[in-house]
């Protein structure tokens, strides 16, 4: 494989990892946020328990990006966000 061709196929394989941690991070963060703040970790009388949840979930959703680039492969990357997501969810359901 030449130079210019591996140096083509780098910025597509980054700008998918981004999308991939932006679109399937975002339902992963309220996933999480939720598990942590309403899954029997805080007690309920706690007064700013859903400003910590609302606060989280944005952070845990500008973090998704930066993980996402962790992955060796769009394939890789992909797979661990949707399977995150399916784990999340699962959790989700069973606490409910």
């Amino acid at each position: 494989m030449s130079r210019g061709v591996q140096d083509k196929a780098a910025p597509r394989h980054l700008l998918f990892k981004g999308f991939t941690g932006f679109l399937l991070g975002f339902p992963l963060a309220l996933w999480l946020s939720w598990l942590l703040m309403y899954g029997g970790l805080l007690p309920a009388y706690l007064p700013v328990r859903d400003q910590i949840a609302m606060w989280l979930a944005v952070l845990l959703w500008s973090a998704a990006p930066c993980v996402a680039f962790l992955a060796q492969s769009r394939k890789q990357c992909a797979a661990a966000f949707l399977l995150a997501n399916v784990a999340a969810f699962a959790a989700w359901k069973v606490l409910q």
